[in-house]
């Protein structure tokens, strides 16, 4: 199966904003629709005030500051999980700018909470304990992201860290921008790495042996 990350490689900044856009409002439609089908009402899907926008920025930033601690403490472990993510992030190499990465953190943060927390694991939530609910949907997260052991293993525990902090706050906008906002350091931070360490090369040299 080709993954979805190659071929996103091809496209134009425009094609993939119009791509990712696309995804994200089908993760919400999905998360609001399974929402729906349990028998809650759709109106109490996502609650906005000042409060949840607050606790999201600083959820965001805490999660950028561990993030950063391990990145900058561990170098060799930090230059493996960027090798690793070359043909995955494959569409990087562009160098996207600035506002294209915030406008895919913000969609990866407001789809994929949608989907998988208040969607995926709160209807789980209704007929399996809670911690099945939870692993359940992490591993549903972990999946579609197409990763190699090691980085699945940190996104199966960054989704479970979401579903978590859903589970105790009852926030979805909170975990919404938690998500969007270490998204953009996230994505920053693997682009700029991945150019500094020039990662892309190898793999255009490969490919072309290929064909």
């Amino acid at each position: 199966m080709k993954n979805p990350y190659e071929e996103m490689r091809a496209m134009s900044v425009a094609d993939l904003a119009k791509g990712i856009g696309a995804q994200a409002f089908l993760f919400c439609a999905l998360g609001a629709g399974i929402w729906a089908v349990s028998g809650r009402e759709i109106t109490e899907f996502v609650s906005v005030s000042v409060y949840e926008v607050a606790v999201g920025v600083g959820l965001g930033l805490a999660l950028i500051a561990v993030a950063h601690v391990i990145f900058r403490g561990f170098p060799d472990l930090s230059e493996k999980l960027v090798r690793m993510q070359a043909r995955n992030f494959a569409f990087l190499e562009k160098r996207l700018p600035m506002t294209m990465i915030i406008f895919i953190s913000i969609c990866a943060g407001v789809g994929e909470e949608a989907l998988f927390r208040a969607g995926l694991m709160t209807i789980l939530s209704d007929y399996t304990p809670f911690w099945v609910a939870l692993v359940a949907s992490s591993a549903v997260f972990t999946v579609i992201h197409f990763a190699k052991p090691l980085i699945a293993s940190l996104i199966f525990i960054i989704g479970a860290t979401f579903g978590l902090i859903y589970w105790w706050t009852g926030s979805l906008l909170i975990v919404m921008i938690g998500h969007a906002v270490y998204d953009v350091y996230a994505l920053w931070y693997l682009q700029s790495e991945m150019h500094r360490l020039n990662v892309f090369e190898p793999l255009q040299e490969a490919d072309a042996e290929t064909t």
